[in-house]
């Protein structure tokens, strides 16, 4: 027995299986209930959303034995024919291949011949928007004026294109685009039916794509079952249908966070080396965008978002890298290098443009925020004239853009602003106003600055060296010692030594930085991956009174002895 494709096998044969839409269904099962029938129909809506399938169940609710019923029986001669394709007095007509007058001609020929085994001759008119002017108007006095026993059913994904004179002398029903949510449930019911192992993160990626088509969910996934024997992930879904992978533009956004611009056009490489398209990376930074600003901004944003739980997770942690503005005007450059593209500019070109713009794009500073910058504080303290860019961070050589010059009043005398100052310079991520902190630009930068930190306060450096940067949050660095760091905390928590800390941190970021630590107990010291040396407790005030050069020593650096081990061999 040959193969059924799964779009024919699980076509919906009733009008309660049309998948997401009810309000139409429902007011036909209504009118045949009530034998309302009309003599012209309009289905309109986007591809793959049940228009030809709706027609088809009319037209079986219309010639039924039963009928007009809002249930036909599917067992019938009738209903069998209909089925199969195969009924005479149910005609479907492709215009898009039959568009001129001469085939409306024949058609009005046709409609007043009496059913053959039927009670209604029924006219399914596909695509009809494609028909000719003059075929519409041939179309348009049968369609007015038809014989009792003929309905036209005419379906439309483009609905403006068909004439006001045809509109109005047929019922409109319009059919919506399914939602994500929807599609996923309704292919992981026919992966179990089929038997396919498919994981939620998967079926999450085909109803994305699928972009509100049924029909194209279910080819999708007809083709995905394909691919391998074992359970379906996401990343079998990628490699065959030749998507990028959503850590992929995960990735991408860190590194636009960190402003790390090698890491960004390293992944514009690996876009060309693996032969995607470039419009595909410029569709799916474009919907990164569309989450982030609805994460931002949304009371309720998980509503809003079509995602996996992974997913949402991921997401959660890239909601504080960037503000509106900042999503804002990406969007306008992802816009621009995509039309720029389409136009035949070089692709590779476009991309590693854009990524550079946006990496080294300064934020965005609105008024509200230097006015609440200079209440917090009462006074301007000194700011530098450039935010904390790649050049900083990585010791790339970058002009700095001007300061812009503001000028500021003073408000009314209920408001606690300061005194007038005026031609006040302030770059566009000045200290404390600028483009927040994140995670990725700390974590990008960490070494460089226990590398400029070192000139400074070596111990103090060589305490840091050992953190790891666990969370940016508010422009508060949290930054967390293995389980044995205990000491290194305590001396870097002494107020002198986090003066000089907060005091490096903003001089190298370039803007108001506070850090706090914190020691997890189960994160081990590890040091290139070789085993932690034993260390021996002993009596370090009995060691520095046999040691004097020792003791000058950790009186010098305000240090500390925890303990004693044998010095490994080089």
């Amino acid at each position: 027995m040959s193969y059924k494709v799964l779009a024919r096998k699980y076509r919906p044969q009733q009008f309660d299986e049309v998948i997401a839409q009810e309000h139409v269904t429902r007011t036909l099962k209504n009118a045949l209930t009530s034998g309302r029938i009309s003599s012209g129909y309009l289905f309109t809506g986007p591809r793959g959303t049940g228009k030809t399938t709706t027609a088809r169940i009319l037209a079986k609710a219309l010639n039924c034995v039963q009928g007009p019923t809002p249930t036909p029986c599917d067992k019938c001669p009738a209903c069998l024919e209909i089925i199969s394709g195969s009924a005479l007095d149910v005609l479907e007509i492709d215009a898009a291949s039959n568009t001129g007058v001469d085939d409306i001609r024949t058609l009005r020929e046709n409609v007043r011949y009496l059913p053959t085994t039927g009670k209604r001759r029924i006219y399914i008119i596909d695509e009809v928007h494609r028909l000719s002017g003059s075929a519409f108007d041939a179309l348009l006095k049968t369609l007015e004026e038809p014989p009792a026993h003929v309905v036209f059913i005419l379906a439309t994904t483009e609905p403006h294109k068909v004439p006001e004179t045809i509109r109005s002398r047929s019922q409109r029903h319009d059919f919506h685009r399914v939602t994500v949510e929807i599609l996923k449930k309704h292919l992981q019911k026919l992966a179990e039916a089929e038997k396919i192992g498919i994981d939620e993160e998967a079926l999450y990626i085909l109803a994305r794509k699928a972009d509100g088509s049924v029909r194209d969910a279910v080819s999708l996934l007809d083709q995905i079952s394909a691919f391998t024997d074992q359970t379906i992930t996401a990343v079998h879904v990628n490699e065959a249908l030749g998507l990028i992978d959503r850590t992929f533009f995960l990735d991408y956004f860190a590194a636009l966070a960190a402003r790390d611009t090698g890491a960004a056009l390293a992944l514009v490489k690996k876009i060309f080396d693996s032969g995607l398209e470039a419009a595909e990376f410029c569709s799916g930074l474009g919907d990164h965008c569309r989450a982030l600003m609805i994460l931002i901004n949304a009371k309720e944003p998980r509503t809003l978002m079509e995602l996996s739980d992974s997913e949402w997770e991921s997401f959660i942690k890239q909601k504080d890298f960037f503000s509106t503005g900042d999503l804002l005007r990406f969007t306008k450059i992802i816009t621009d290098s995509s039309l720029q593209i389409k136009n035949g500019m070089d692709a590779r070109l476009m991309l590693e443009t854009m990524s550079l713009r946006m990496a080294t794009l300064d934020s965005t500073v609105t008024f509200e925020q230097i006015l609440a910058h200079l209440t917090e504080h009462q006074s301007l303290p000194e700011m530098p004239s450039a935010p904390a860019r790649a050049s900083d961070l990585f010791g790339k050589p970058e002009i700095s853009p001007a300061p812009a010059k503001v000028t500021i009043t003073r408000p009314a005398a209920s408001e606690s602003i300061p005194a007038p100052v005026e031609d006040i310079s302030i770059g566009a991520g000045s200290a404390g106003i600028g483009r927040p902190l994140n995670l990725p630009l700390v974590q990008t930068g960490w070494h460089k600055f226990i590398d400029t930190l070192k000139v400074k306060n070596q111990m103090l450096a060589a305490h840091l060296s050992m953190v790891e940067i666990r969370e940016v949050k508010d422009n508060t660095i949290t930054a967390v010692f293995h389980n044995a760091g205990g000491t290194s905390k305590q001396v870097v928590e002494k107020p002198d030594y986090m003066t000089i800390i907060t005091s490096h941190l903003r001089d190298f970021f370039k803007t108001n930085v506070k850090i706090r630590f914190e020691i997890d107990a189960n994160k081990k010291l590890t040091v290139e991956n070789k085993p932690e040396p034993k260390i021996e407790k002993v009596d370090s005030q009995k060691i520095l009174e046999e040691n004097g050069q020792l003791k000058k020593l950790v009186e010098k650096f305000d240090g500390e002895i925890i303990g004693v081990r044998e010095k490994e061999e080089s």
